[in-house]
């Protein structure tokens, strides 16, 4: 017994000629393949770009060696010195 959405699937199902519905499904194929591209490597490219324009913060604490803080504004030249720690 075949229900109403059934009988109008089948319906709907024959109105699609079989080469409009072989294109539709290769272009969302590659859009598919396209999105995940971008998913991938988009993302790793804005993140170098932004490196390489302002700097990254995941670098870890710098080794002074002598065991200093690295939060030590004293001995960097005022330029250095990011304005949200503020002046000296």
């Amino acid at each position: 017994m075949i229900n109403n959405l059934q009988r109008m699937q089948e319906e709907h199902e024959f109105l699609v000629p079989p080469e409009l519905e072989k294109q539709l499904l290769t272009q969302v194929n590659h859009m598919n393949v396209f999105g995940r591209v971008v998913e991938l490597f988009i993302p790793n490219a804005l993140q170098t770009a932004a490196r390489i324009i302002g700097g990254s913060e995941e670098q870890g604490p710098a080794d002074f060696g002598d065991n200093r803080q690295p939060d030590a504004l004293e001995d960097l030249p005022e330029w250095r010195i990011p304005p949200a720690r503020g002046s000296r």
